[in-house]
């Protein structure tokens, strides 16, 4: 069966370009957007608001995890069948996590993506082999990654004119071989992991997670303080010691019910070959994510595009592998009929200027929530 590419369109041409200049000014500079656009500040608002409205745009932040002490984990796991529902309360059972989502490979799964106190890497694998000792899981896999590249919407591979995609494969290999090899910030292994945030900061971190666009007059009264020193504490703590990656600027851009949002693991041969890979990559449209894992020659990447494109996506690998640019990759498809769990930061167990990891607590839970699931199920 031939499945046919998407015609009509939820958003127009100039929809598109709103949503790439608020990649590029971020959400909280409208004024600054509709200079550069030179559009009235009330058309650009409209829009963005019809596009939240209709849930094709989503405007949230990005902690750079590093600089507040935490480590990036991105873990597969091959989960049991009989657990598949339950596996999301499972993993949550631990404080640190951030994002969970189910996946379909060769067997049952699930992904999950934890930060974690830097001296408490080795807890995590000890939660998680305990998940696998109570076989909810019978296998899982760990990466250790930098924090996250997102890649925000640009009308690269969009003509404007006809307002269609436009995926030109061959003109990414050629992106590559001319891409440099100068990583941003995100994507380079750090060198430590300083603390560099107070109680009040984390506060404000975990509410522009959840809306970019939030005011300091909301997040102060909720805090139960003053927007001066919300001001201030996002200006010379926020701002200053880079806590802030971007702003994530979540777009929609295909049809859900004739796309597919697979999560790589691809291995290069050498460091420059991920290093221009990845930089060609960076406005791309099928790119949601990017992350280097730490300390190899490796690279994580999520997707999100048409499944007519998905193959052409795959035979591009293949080509690369060809050129001697990748060693071998594998992937995961993402549930599409199940978007995953999002979490702020565990701003509550930051105390006196340090994570408190609590790994007896979470081992107990799971051990409850295990009991709790066995009762019901009548297992």
């Amino acid at each position: 069966m031939t499945i046919e590419k998407m015609s009509n369109l939820k958003y127009d041409a100039l929809d598109l370009i709103i949503v790439e200049a608020l990649g590029k000014f971020g959400p909280r500079n409208i004024y600054k957007i509709a200079k550069y656009l030179d559009l009235p500040e009330s058309t650009i608002r409209y829009r963005i608001n019809v596009l939240r409205s209709m849930k094709l745009l989503y405007l949230l932040t990005n902690i750079y995890h590093t600089n507040i002490g935490l480590k990036k984990c991105v873990v597969f796991l091959e989960v049991n069948p009989r657990y598949s529902a339950y596996i999301y309360d499972f993993l949550a059972c631990n404080d640190y996590w951030l994002f969970i989502q189910r996946t379909h490979s060769y067997s049952e799964g699930c992904w999950a993506l934890y930060t974690v106190p830097v001296e408490h890497t080795n807890k995590l694998k000890d939660f998680l082999h305990e998940i696998k000792s109570l076989d909810v899981a019978w296998n899982y896999k760990v990466y250790w990654s930098t924090c996250f590249h997102r890649v925000n919407t640009t009308t690269t591979w969009f003509d404007l004119s006809n307002e269609k995609w436009d995926f030109r494969w061959e003109e990414l290999l050629s992106d590559i071989e001319k891409a440099g090899t100068d990583l941003p910030f995100t994507l380079k292994d750090p060198s430590d992991f300083p603390i560099l945030c107070d109680e009040t900061d984390l506060f404000i971190l975990k509410e522009l997670e959840k809306d970019a666009t939030v005011s300091f007059a909301e997040i102060a009264k909720k805090l139960g303080t003053t927007t001066q020193n919300v001001c201030y504490h996002y200006k010379q703590h926020i701002v200053r010691n880079s806590l802030i990656e971007d702003f994530q600027i979540f777009f929609v851009k295909f049809d859900p019910k004739v796309s597919v949002t697979p999560i790589f693991i691809i291995e290069f041969s050498k460091y420059k070959y991920l290093a221009k890979t990845a930089n060609a990559l960076r406005d791309k449209p099928f790119v949601e994510i990017l992350g280097k894992i730490l300390n190899k020659n490796m690279l994580l990447l999520s997707a999100f595009l048409p499944i007519y494109e998905f193959f052409d996506m795959l035979n591009t690998f293949n080509k690369l592998a060809e050129l001697g640019y990748i060693k071998r990759y594998k992937y995961y498809l993402r549930s599409l009929t199940e978007k995953g769990m999002r979490e702020t930061i565990p701003y509550k167990n930051f105390k006196d200027g340090r994570w408190i990891y609590n790994h007896d607590l979470y081992v107990s839970r799971l051990h409850e929530k295990f009991k709790e699931i066995s009762e019901r199920t009548k297992w």
